[in-house]
């Protein structure tokens, strides 16, 4: 019989504590230990988790970046409101009717502009989960490439939460060796 691998005690203690309907099979804890001896895997890890940590940072400066036009726009839609309306006020014919019609299309402005707003960040937010879920899939396809057990492409919750334990596991097991 074969030693064990440096790796194999500590997928075996946090294999025990596994959550349910993650554990791994003698034959995955052994497959995944031997995947990890040269290093590879960690370095195609580190990789991914650099070049997911970009996309997230940049995604999020993205839409950082539209609420602050939106914020633009609403501040200047009030100065433009406010200079409409002072210019109304002043007007030696102004007549109070005009100011609640006035009015109204402020807030009808305002409510579309909100909507226009809402419409936007939603289509954006949905292509950020389009993305995401792009991500996921390319980096299940790049591990599965690896041959890390338990690593294949899938949309599974149960499967999905398996892999992010295998994940976890072999995460541990590179920051011990850091």
């Amino acid at each position: 019989m074969a030693p064990e691998s440096r790796y194999m005690a500590t997928i075996k203690r946090m294999n025990s504590t596994a959550p349910p309907g993650c554990s791994l099979s003698y034959a995955e804890t052994e497959k995944l230990s031997d995947c990890l001896q040269d290093g590879t895997v960690f370095g195609i890890l580190s990789e991914l988790k650099e070049i997911q940590d970009i996309m997230l940072n940049n995604l999020h400066k993205e839409r950082a970046n539209m609420l602050s036009t939106f914020n633009r726009r609403r501040d200047q839609m009030e100065v433009d409101q406010k200079e409409e309306y002072e210019m109304m006020i002043a007007d030696i014919n102004f007549q109070p009717a005009e100011e609640e019609r006035m009015l109204r299309s402020f807030a009808d402005r305002k409510k579309a502009l909100d909507a226009e707003e809402t419409e936007t960040l939603h289509k954006y937010d949905l292509k950020i989960l389009q993305q995401l879920d792009k991500q996921v899939d390319d980096q299940q396809n790049y591990l599965n490439a690896a041959q890390i057990p338990g690593m294949k492409r899938t949309t599974d919750t149960a499967e999905l939460k398996r892999q992010m334990f295998i994940l976890t596991i072999i995460d541990a097991l590179q920051n011990s060796e850091t």
